[in-house]
């Protein structure tokens, strides 16, 4: 089986006699491990290319795993767009104790995982919009197929590069691709798992995930929402053990910052409300984040307040003929109740009075003010 390729000296110049993977597939170092498989770079040696290789364990025939290693070649074979990780081949290698080991053939992928990248901190805002522009407008590609993906998390995704996040991209280039479709489901299909059993990484999990209810894409934009969050935190949504996890989400929606852009802390607060249907589409999730995209660098967007309606009395528009006796009229008012205390005050007695003092209006209106002003003082 797979566990008994050797691997040749690097820059050895003796032939490479490594046996073949499905007598194509030259297998080389290890790019990731997870807990269904490991990725291996490898060399295709029939189209002379360099792709990524998943390879899982050696299972028997007719158990859950086998089943759902090969319900992922079937989701990956109806998938394509720039912004997921393209499938070349698959196959399965025969063991004599009658057991199959199933391996995928996928395009490789230069740059780190994201989770790699966020080991070096927080993203700033442009780079977050990027990252879930990508991945978002990937997940409408697959909800519209009813595929759930179930494990969004920043290790499932890869950077093109090394620098994707820092350099401007052409338009239908992605910074970010999707992999991992390892527990991904049909909407509605029947699970592969045993009941009561919940896939998918704690820390990104739906309120719906940690109850084991029926998941649809929501799911997923929820735990795009909390990878985003973030990105631009530097610090996942949830932490603790894991039942301490899975019952904080399932009492509040995750805390996003107040002094975050308000065009990304709005749409991060929409897509993490604790009830699926409240959550915007992923497609929706995409065009948001293109329009942050969009605008000026360093724009910050102010969220409009809300209207007020217009006395009919008042023009809705304000014009400069109108400026000029409302200013009369609010001194007139003034200087009138002002006259009235001066007044009463007189009407006492014996005490000194001090006139008030009012604003200066300049021009023929307040020579007239002046004037009335006078002619009341005591």
């Amino acid at each position: 089986m797979l566990d008994h390729v050797s691997e040749s000296p690097v820059g050895s110049s003796e032939p490479d006699e490594r046996p073949l993977l499905g007598d194509r597939y030259r297998l080389d170092g290890v790019l990731g491990r997870g807990g269904m498989a490991t990725v291996h770079r490898a060399h295709d040696v029939l189209l002379e290319r360099d792709v990524a290789v998943k390879v899982f364990p050696a299972v028997l025939e007719g158990t859950d795993d086998l089943l759902r290693n090969r319900a992922e070649i079937r989701v990956l074979a109806t998938l394509s767009h720039p912004g997921l990780v393209t499938l070349h081949d698959a196959g399965t290698v025969h063991g004599d104790d009658g057991s199959e080991q199933v391996y995928l053939v996928m395009e490789l992928v230069e740059g780190p995982t994201l989770a790699e990248r966020l080991r070096d901190g927080a993203l700033d805002v442009e780079q977050t919009a990027r990252v879930g522009r990508d991945v978002a407008e990937a997940l409408a590609t697959v909800h519209e197929r009813e595929i759930v993906h179930r494990d969004i998390k920043p290790a499932n995704m890869l950077l093109t590069s090394a620098d994707a996040l820092d350099t401007t991209r052409r338009r239908g280039e992605p910074a970010v691709k999707l992999a991992d479709f390892g527990i991904a489901r049909l909407a509605d299909a029947t699970r592969l798992t045993m009941t009561g059993m919940t896939l998918g990484t704690m820390s990104y999990l739906s309120p719906e995930q940690s109850t084991g209810s029926e998941l649809g894409p929501a799911s997923d934009v929820y735990g795009l929402g909390l990878v985003l969050l973030e990105c631009v935190t530097g610090r996942p949504a949830f932490t603790g053990t894991m039942a301490e996890m899975a019952t904080a989400r399932l009492v509040s929606s995750p805390d996003v910052p107040v002094d975050l852009d308000p065009r990304l802390g709005d749409l991060l607060s929409r897509m993490t409300r604790m009830a699926p249907q409240d959550r915007p589409d992923a497609r929706e999730v995409a065009q948001d984040l293109a329009a942050i995209l969009a605008g000026d660098p360093g724009e910050t967007l102010v969220m409009p307040a809300a209207e007020s309606p217009v006395p009919e009395s008042i023009p809705a528009t304000p014009s400069r003929r109108w400026a000029r006796p409302a200013l009369v009229g609010g001194a007139v008012i003034l200087l009138v109740g002002g006259t009235v205390l001066v007044g009463q005050l007189a009407a006492g007695g014996g005490t000194t009075v001090v006139p008030p003092s009012y604003p200066a209006v300049e021009g023929a209106v307040g020579e007239s003010l002046t004037q009335l002003q006078e002619s009341v003082e005591p």
